[in-house]
């Protein structure tokens, strides 16, 4: 019981947007349209209409008198209601007072009159619910379909955006690496090597472009040159040795690899190492 409560709380966006209501109008009203002229389901064609109203309209514009009815309900009585989104309940709840308004109207320009309502009332409301429930339910797939890409595209998009890239001399992109996979930028002449973990396993890759190029690029915030051929995430770096020299840095994935912070941009380390957040321990030789 509670499952079908939480269900029925849960919310249902897909028709929050103009758009989308728009979609379920224009989709309802030409399927409906076409589905009644082609396959005249009930025999429609067959129904003879006492009143003027009833002859003059026919039943082939019954699918743009729904499209009418729609609008009024989603894009004027939802706002007069204040209803710019629903819950799974609600959305039953509103498609339910939909489909009891088109059924009124419908009685009202197609009922006979000689007929007793309730038996007229029930006729009509069997064809509506027949021949409008499909397109309704189609629609909703539809949209529910675009509503899933558009979240799928927009998860991939953030996922790129939070990836560091990395581009060769030519502007042309050749890696791209999360944060946390960045190890450190060595230079070699016109190229760069990307030390980095894949599946916990260390990699390189070796880029065409200078590091004074790459690090004027990188947003990475942990990302700190300490010498002409390093550039190091300090959010990798286990420790800091300092020595007569001045520091040297300690990596777990990288022990073999020689770190020291070079005189010119000793200064620029120490800054950075102090507004880190996730202090690294310096130790005395």
């Amino acid at each position: 019981m509670k499952k079908v409560a939480d269900f029925l709380s849960s919310p249902f966006p897909l028709l929050d947007d103009i758009r989308s209501r728009l979609f379920l109008i224009v989709f309802c009203g030409v399927f409906a349209t076409f589905f009644i002229h082609f396959y005249n389901p009930f025999n429609l064609s067959q129904v003879n209409y006492e009143s003027a109203v009833g002859r003059f309209l026919s039943v082939w514009t019954a699918g743009l008198i729904g499209a009418v009815i729609l609008s009024f309900t989603q894009l004027i009585l939802r706002r007069i209601f204040k209803l710019s989104t629903f819950t799974v309940g609600q959305f039953l709840l509103w498609v339910l007072f939909e489909f009891t308004c088109l059924i009124l109207a419908f009685y009202l320009i197609f009922g006979e009159p000689h007929i007793p309502f309730m038996q007229e009332f029930m006729l009509i409301g069997r064809f509506t619910i027949s021949v409008g429930i499909l397109p309704y339910l189609l629609a909703c797939l539809i949209l529910a379909v675009l509503h899933l890409s558009r979240s799928v595209r927009q998860k991939e998009k953030t996922v790129l955006n939070d990836k560091q890239w990395f581009k060769d001399e030519n502007g042309k992109a050749k890696l791209a690496l999360a944060a946390d996979q960045i190890l450190l930028l060595k230079s070699e002449d016109n190229y760069t090597s990307i030390y980095y973990l894949q599946n916990k396993r260390i990699e390189k890759t070796l880029i065409r472009n200078t590091l004074k190029n790459l690090e004027s690029e990188l947003s990475h915030p942990g990302m700190v040159r300490i010498h002409r051929s390093y550039m190091v995430n300090l959010h990798k770096v286990v420790s800091v040795q300092k020595t007569k020299r001045g520091f040297e840095l300690k990596m777990d994935q990288l022990p073999e690899m020689p770190l020291s912070v070079s005189e010119s941009y000793r200064l620029l380390f120490t800054s950075r190492l102090q507004n880190e957040e996730s202090s690294v321990p310096i130790h005395p030789k």
